[in-house]
């Protein structure tokens, strides 16, 4: 997947739901993205009962394991949002922190992810608190 970076974190959301292991490797760059991507998919699929294995240049996922609904975090990252937002559409009440962070590049991605759909992907989202002012008194 060297060549094809940004389609990990979504092959990765459908390797979920193959039979069998997939492994992603040569791409120890995407450590280096909006967030450790690698690290990301592998943290946030294991919350909902995935079996992932972080290796040091991809993962190792077993597929067709029982998933079960969690707060699981976007980590400020619009690629891995977008992904949770696959793995939606069979785990629902999936609640995801910072859904809004897909706005870097796709600021209308869940009007028009839900507009595919006969009904909308329940997907929940957790928004940051805003930080208080530094000069607030």
């Amino acid at each position: 997947m060297r060549d094809l970076p940004d389609m990990v974190p979504t092959l990765a959301a459908t390797a979920l739901f193959a039979g069998g292991r997939t492994i992603i490797r040569n791409v120890a760059h995407l450590r280096h993205k909006e967030s450790d991507r690698l690290r990301a998919v592998a943290s946030e699929w294991n919350r909902l009962g995935a079996r992932i294995e972080e290796l040091p240049d991809g993962l190792a996922i077993e597929g067709l394991r029982p998933l079960r609904p969690a707060l699981v975090h976007a980590h400020a990252d619009h690629r891995i949002a977008m992904s949770l937002a696959v793995v939606a559409l069979r785990v629902p009440q999936l609640c995801i922190t910072d859904p809004g962070c897909v706005e870097k590049s796709f600021p209308t991605f869940w009007y028009h992810w839900n507009s595919l759909q006969d009904k909308p992907t329940d997907v929940r989202g957790v928004y940051p608190r805003p930080r208080a002012s530094a000069t607030a008194g």
